[in-house]
């Protein structure tokens, strides 16, 4: 399950590269997420039935961190593969996401970094920058940042600060919390689908995004979720959580897998292996600032 579940997030970009060649971003998000919310609905009815007081308390938080981290996500991100992101370059690129969770601890909520942890943010943004600039990084002064790779980092940033607002959820059971998200993420993302679809036309999706769709929503959004969660319960969170930083790495690999138009150039494998080494830098740094490990 703990391969599984990093292997089955990788997968998600792409999905969001397939699903260009029938759904449109807004189509894609809202789609996936009113499916994913109607099979939570009929799978957890019992357990979201008892923990839905909670829930209502907290609707303006989970309207935000769920509209956001979900949606907002979602949409940006089947954004960037409309305009031409690979799913290669996009996968290293997710690899700030723990970079700007840390820079945030560490500036906005004074928490604490070890020198190691330095050392990774430094090595996994030298990396991000060598791939999106497909190793010549003097060449972003003067060409900028492809759009595809600009939106990427943007769902960097919201997916980190997804994961921080995290730390405040409501007490209740996984898939309470998910089914919850899962309803705002469908409120917010309805009116950019409807809007789009008053403009252009409203139609179903055709067979094919519907197989897509429903890998999506069952795969992606919730068996990913529940064997992560199993996961940590069966061997510990420090231990788990290791795994999730293969994201990148198994994220490129399926890419070039699925997509001729895809490599892993030299360029890329030199991201790969800064990205690998900050992500392993951090994670040592990470814990022996916990005591799991000695200083010397």
């Amino acid at each position: 399950m703990l391969f599984l579940a990093p292997l089955f997030w990788a997968t998600s970009n792409v999905t969001g590269k397939l699903g260009k060649t029938w759904l449109t971003p807004y189509e894609f998000t809202f789609w996936r997420w009113v499916l994913a919310a109607a099979l939570l609905s009929w799978l957890f009815r019992a357990r979201i039935r008892h923990d839905l007081p909670v829930l209502r308390q907290r609707a303006g938080w989970l309207l935000v961190v769920g509209g956001s981290g979900f949606a907002l996500f979602n949409i940006v991100l089947y954004s960037a593969f409309a305009r031409g992101a690979s799913v290669v370059n996009v996968s290293i690129i997710t690899a700030l996401i723990p970079v700007m969770v840390l820079l945030v601890e560490v500036f906005c909520l004074r928490g604490r970094a070890h020198p190691l942890q330095w050392l990774g943010v430094a090595l996994s943004f030298v990396g991000v920058v060598w791939v999106v600039s497909k190793g010549n990084p003097r060449a972003l002064l003067d060409t900028g940042l492809a759009q595809g790779d600009a939106l990427a980092l943007v769902t960097s940033a919201i997916y980190a600060g997804y994961s921080l607002a995290l730390r405040r959820a409501p007490a209740v059971h996984w898939a309470s919390l998910l089914w919850a998200m899962c309803v705002a993420a469908v409120v917010v993302s309805a009116p950019f689908f409807f809007w789009e679809g008053l403009t252009h036309g409203f139609h179903l999706p055709v067979w094919q995004a519907w197989l897509l769709l429903v890998y999506v929503a069952v795969f992606i959004a919730i068996l990913s979720k529940l064997f992560y969660m199993e996961s940590v319960i069966a061997i510990g969170a420090g231990r788990a959580a290791l795994t999730m930083n293969l994201l990148p790495v198994f994220g490129a690999l399926v890419g070039v897998t699925v997509f001729a138009d895809e490599r892993l150039g030299g360029y890329v494998l030199v991201a790969l292996v800064l990205v690998a080494a900050g992500i392993f830098a951090s994670e040592w740094g990470a814990a022996r600032l916990r005591g799991l490990l000695p200083e010397s």
